[in-house]
């Protein structure tokens, strides 16, 4: 067994039956903690009005496509240097989705309910794509059309996106509805479908990046005795990772699926597994029949199934409603994913099973398969429905970049067949669809401006200002075409209001104010004129 040499990680000899720390307690602690400084860091937002960029890693996209250097980048930056030496602690230890992970698996345990691990191939390579699709990319489509990469720079608060202070907490982040859906996804529906940290596995496009710097990390797993193979530090894993198998085989857990939550140390009845320093694993997890892995749970037809329902998710709902983020389109993927699969076996299948619950015995359906089937239904209606709506999204996209290319080329009129065309796409989305975004307002607002009846941008432009009331672009908007359609009285009342608002960028200030003049020109002229009109 290769020597390793391991850090003492409890406070007691290996004698069995020794007492040992609780590490999931202390992992508990530690993730609790990282929600509450969540919480205070929202909290100083709300009452300073300025606070520390959002230390999303989902903020490398835009250090890397706009040059910005910021908070969130820096602590990727500084996760991945942690794992390049002491491997995926962070993952366990501080990731607020795997928390939430965590919590379900625990909760289900205390209903009664263990979730049995899905292993999928093809779900396997959903991570890749998905950090392909956010990094790599953007830079491609950069070369291609022959832009130059940014320059890297730190940008002030004044600045639209700064660095490292910010008036604008929530700049990259969903609302609260759309977090609560990406979190009751990924964290929980994923556990109880496809198994325990099934979204780390099959989801996490950063989980790519630290399980390739995991390869390299002297800090590892080890085994620090001789293993009776016992299998507890194994069935203790909530990663899933043959603990017992890797550390007779290597003397160390070269798995770069583990995340050194310490569990198995913990679970271990002799007290012969430690974190320890040892040789990197690099690629021995690749040695083929070094260690007996389970087979995959899916067939070849059901893994190519799978992969066509997540790439069709992701294309369908990435951005839907200018709501959905790639990561919960990601988790609803792995969700339809299993219930496409689901199905075909509960239609094909003479025995299927669903934790406790038998869908289909000998070939009937039984009162439970009746009721996921008819589940299985409302996920395809609601697919069908999305992927029409978004397929009206993109060919009202589309008309409107056409019909705003010949507006800037000076062609008007040819222009508005396809601004027309726009219209009639966003109308449709409008009024089949789910949700109406602000951005879908302020489309349906702006074509209607531009057609022959600009007076039914009004109920648009109205309701944009209630939901954005100290947004002063729907109230220019407002009091112009108010202006224009000869009510002055009510056109003056949203100038008086728009010079009254205060919380928005003031550096707009002057341009605000030169529309706002226009807009009181319009007035003015139009007063003059029923004046000299008057018999």
């Amino acid at each position: 067994m290769p020597q390793n040499r391991a850090l003492q990680t409890d406070d007691h000899t290996a004698a069995p039956g020794a007492r040992r720390k609780n590490y999931g307690r202390l992992r508990a602690g530690s993730l609790i903690l990282i929600h509450l400084l969540i919480a205070a860091h929202i909290v100083h937002w709300r009452l300073a009005g300025r606070t520390l960029a959002p230390l999303e890693l989902n903020e490398v996209m835009y250090t890397l496509e706009l040059g910005i250097v910021t908070a969130g980048f820096l602590l990727m930056a500084g996760v991945t240097l942690s794992v390049f030496l002491f491997g995926r602690f962070f993952c366990s230890w501080g990731c607020h989705v795997l928390a939430l992970q965590d919590l379900c698996a625990w909760l289900l345990a205390r209903a009664g309910i263990r979730p049995k691990p899905v292993r999928s191939r093809a779900l396997m390579l959903v991570p890749v794509g998905v950090m392909g699709l956010m990094f790599v990319w953007p830079q491609v489509k950069r070369l291609l059309a022959g832009e130059p990469f940014p320059n890297w720079r730190i940008m002030t608060p004044s600045d639209p996106w700064s660095s490292y202070l910010t008036d604008d907490f929530w700049r990259n982040l969903p609302g609260p509805w759309i977090a609560g859906l990406t979190l009751l996804i990924c964290g929980f529906a994923t556990v109880y479908l496809l198994g325990s940290r099934s979204f780390c596995r099959y989801g996490c496009p950063y989980g790519v990046l630290f399980a390739f710097a995991d390869r390299f990390a002297p800090g590892r797993i080890v085994a620090r005795g001789d293993c009776s193979g016992c299998g507890a530090c194994t069935a203790a894993c909530q990663s899933h990772v043959r603990v017992h198998s890797e550390l007779t085989v290597f003397g160390r857990v070269v798995d770069p699926g583990c995340l050194k939550d310490l569990d198995c140390v913990a679970a271990c009845p002799n007290g012969e597994i430690a974190y320890g320093l040892a040789k990197p694993s690099f690629f021995a997890s690749w040695k083929r029949g070094a260690i007996h892995r389970p087979a995959p749970d899916y067939s070849l037809g059901e893994e190519c199934a799978a992969a066509a329902v997540v790439i069709a998710t992701v294309l369908v709902f990435r951005g839907l409603y200018d709501a959905v983020p790639l990561l919960m389109s990601v988790g609803l993927g792995m969700v339809f994913a299993w219930t496409a699969v689901m199905t075909c076996r509960v239609l094909r299948a003479p025995n299927v099973r669903l934790l406790q619950f038998q869908l289909k015995r000998n070939g009937a359906q039984s009162r439970a398969g009746i009721i996921f089937l008819a589940g299985a239904l409302v996920v395809a209606v609601f697919f069908v429905h999305s992927a029409s709506i978004r397929v009206r999204e993109r060919l009202g996209e589309r008309a409107l970049r056409e019909g705003a290319a010949l507006i800037e080329a000076g062609r008007p009129e040819a222009a508005r067949r396809h601004l027309a065309s726009a219209l009639g796409h966003f109308t449709a989305c409008d009024r089949l669809g789910l949700v109406r975004s602000d951005l879908l307002l302020t489309r349906l607002a702006s074509l209607h401006e531009w057609s022959e009846t600009p007076e039914r941008s009004e109920p648009y432009l109205r309701e944009l200002i209630d939901r954005q009331p100290n947004a002063p672009e729907p109230r220019l908007r407002l009091a112009a075409l108010l202006a224009h359609t000869s009510r002055p009285e009510q056109a003056r009342l949203e100038v008086a209001a728009i010079r009254s608002l205060s919380g928005f960028d003031q550096s707009l200030r002057s341009d605000i104010d030169q529309r706002l003049d226009d807009i009181e020109a319009v007035l003015e002229f139009n007063r003059s004129d029923r004046v000299i009109r008057q018999p």
